[in-house]
């Protein structure tokens, strides 16, 4: 764990990971889409609701279509009422990036937001934190079961898996990890470079740029997902 969390803070390495997630996963489509949706007004429930509802029906369905059908029912609801739940410590992210926050400083409001949707039934660790990043591409990583247990084998203190407080845990690591990248080379940059791996008409239609939350969430994913190490 420790070698690949170092791998990664090397520019090249962290793009040939992206390369390879681009080649082997064809669902990243329904993440731009619902991307875009939220990207048309983060404020306004409509669109939260749409642009949540459809990462989780894609990119969670296999945990998604375990849940009995009572709790799949209730998932516009539980987004709905979670989204309440957080609007506050939501609206006060807005506009930072993760590299930039003292999260000793914002933990008891990451926290918050994160349980507000975890602790929803329909909706979990793994559907959290997508539809946070979906929300706010910026501050918030993606994880699933296998990307989480593999950071929390680097962790102190006696916090489940996928807890708030691993979350923040999991956040801290990948600060780090996108530091070491961002100072020898540029998001824009690495986003120039990473678009040869994608469909740039499709890209260019929806006004899409990759964050490099979500490059390094493709890494983690080829790594720990598709168990490829590079």
């Amino acid at each position: 764990m420790s070698e690949f969390i170092e791998s990664v803070k090397d520019p090249g390495t962290f793009l040939r990971y992206c390369r390879e997630y681009h080649e082997a996963e064809p669902r990243d489509m329904a993440y731009v889409v619902s991307r875009s949706i939220v990207s048309k007004d983060p404020g306004d429930v409509s669109f939260v609701l749409a642009g949540a509802k459809l990462i989780i029906i894609t990119w969670n369905i296999v945990g998604f279509q375990r849940l009995p059908g009572a709790v799949r029912a209730n998932l516009e609801n539980d987004i709905l009422d979670a989204y309440e739940e957080a609007r506050e410590g939501l609206e006060g992210l807005r506009g930072e990036r993760l590299e930039r926050l003292d999260l000793d400083e914002v933990g008891d409001v990451i926290r918050d937001v994160f349980s507000a949707f975890s602790s929803k039934k329909s909706i979990g660790f793994t559907g959290a934190s997508k539809i946070l990043h979906v929300l706010n591409p910026h501050v918030f990583m993606m994880w699933d079961y296998s990307i989480r247990n593999a950071y929390h084998k680097l962790h102190g203190g006696n916090h489940r898996v996928g807890d708030e407080d691993c979350y923040l845990e999991f956040l801290g690591q990948s600060r780090q990890i996108v530091e070491a990248v961002l100072s020898e080379r540029s998001e824009g940059d690495l986003w120039s470079e990473h678009l040869a791996f994608m469909d740039e008409r499709f890209v260019k239609a929806f006004s899409f740029e990759e964050t490099i939350l979500k490059m390094l969430d493709e890494c983690n994913y080829v790594r720990f997902k598709l168990n490829v190490k590079l």
